[in-house]
């Protein structure tokens, strides 16, 4: 058994004696089998070496994380459900116990699939998600569980331009013939080229992303409230997240050279821990096909609570264009910028469900509000740019 360690390797493609993942793999998620108390690491996997005929593999792993070989299954060849330029490149999951059913998602080529398979990883059958996403995210879906919203779940990917992600309302993630898709809009922007993601709902409405930045693929959030300080449904319509930087909280180094495809989980062991790729050789051509490298490698860090406490992240920042913005979440907020090209007010409350407790007229320019409460929106006559950093 491997002894644990803060920041452990889970599949190294290259001592893998498994053929058809040597190439890379990606896009990591634990699911937990509770009838049979099995876990399973979901994952890309591919052996091209451009690196675009990504397959959708599962494997168990147990609660050192060590991989078992002898378990491997392809549930989703490179040339299903489609011949695409680009397949099965991002792969999120879960399992269902009601029905013992496990639920993958995949972003192959344009689109979005749901595909469902038996307890033995045998296709049951699969659904059209979205089409034309164009998006190489993956589609983390985590379901409701909540008496207001059975049979539902809430979704995330990068918006059309990837500045930005959006949410959606997944109805009836349980059943193929009648699940559809509800687009509840842009929940928050910052960086640019937005990628691979995953969403939480416990200890809160976060959401974990790849972005590339001017030098390095890393790791950022969106911050947003924990389930119980939304009372409605509706309300999370109404949320905007604002985004800061992960990388401090994490003990990596350059060695990694570039990170991304981030998963956060307690499976296997209990303990709260990201999984997350690394891209070694991104940076420099292979001999064999000319572009640069894709051998990608699965690592897992064991994390704390830290990273759901918006207090540590000492900046956190957002982007509005509009004439009404939605209601950022800022609970720790000592001092509120706001760089605006235009006149504007800022309203304020101290809960999603009150009225507007306070209003600031803002100025074109910078605006600084010190202590502000925990909701804030931005309201415009006319359409204004806004550049938003919370100090907490």
């Amino acid at each position: 058994m491997r002894e644990q360690s803060t920041i452990q390797p889970v599949i190294l493609p290259q001592k893998s004696p498994v053929n058809e993942i040597k190439g890379g793999v990606g896009t990591p998620y634990i699911i937990y089998d509770v009838k049979r108390d099995k876990h399973w690491l979901l994952f890309t996997g591919w052996i091209d070496p451009m690196g675009l005929k990504r397959e959708g593999f599962v494997m168990q792993i147990d609660r050192s994380l060590n991989v078992d070989y002898t378990t491997i299954k392809k549930i989703l060849p490179y040339n299903f459900p489609s011949q695409v330029n680009y397949s099965n490149n991002a792969v999120r999951g879960f399992y269902n116990e009601a029905r013992d059913e496990f639920y993958v998602t995949s972003t192959h080529g344009n689109d979005v699939y749901l595909f469902v398979f038996d307890p033995e990883w045998k296709l049951k059958g699969y659904k059209l998600l979205n089409k034309d996403l164009k998006k190489d995210s993956g589609f983390p879906i985590r379901p409701t569980g909540a008496y207001r919203n059975l049979h539902d779940a809430f979704a995330v990917s990068p918006n059309d331009d990837s500045s930005g992600v959006k949410l959606f309302l997944i109805r009836n993630i349980d059943d193929l013939e009648k699940v559809t898709v509800e687009d509840l809009g842009e929940v928050g922007v910052w960086a640019r080229s937005n990628d691979v993601l995953d969403l939480t709902l416990i200890p809160r409405f976060q959401i974990f992303v790849e972005i590339d930045t001017i030098s390095k693929w890393a790791l950022q959030t969106f911050i947003g409230p924990s389930i119980d300080e939304l009372y409605l449904p509706e309300d999370i319509k109404n949320v905007g997240m604002l985004q800061g930087s992960i990388m401090p909280l994490l003990g990596l180094d350059d060695s990694f050279v570039q990170v991304g495809h981030p998963h956060y989980t307690t499976e296997p062991d209990g303990k709260p821990k990201l999984f997350f790729a690394s891209f070694r050789d991104t940076y420099t051509t292979r001999l064999d096909t000319g572009r640069e490298g894709y051998t990608h490698e699965i690592w897992a860090e064991y994390v704390n609570e830290s990273i759901f406490d918006p207090r540590s992240y000492g900046e956190l920042r957002g982007k509005f264009k509009g004439r009404e913005s939605k209601w950022y979440y800022a609970p720790c907020a000592n001092r509120l910028i706001l760089s605006l090209n235009g006149e504007a007010e800022l309203q304020l409350k101290a809960d999603i469900n009150d009225e507007v407790s306070d209003s600031v007229k803002l100025k074109a320019g910078v605006n600084v509000i010190e202590r502000p409460t925990t909701w804030f929106r931005i309201v415009s006559s006319n359409e204004v740019k806004v550049t938003i950093k919370v100090l907490n």
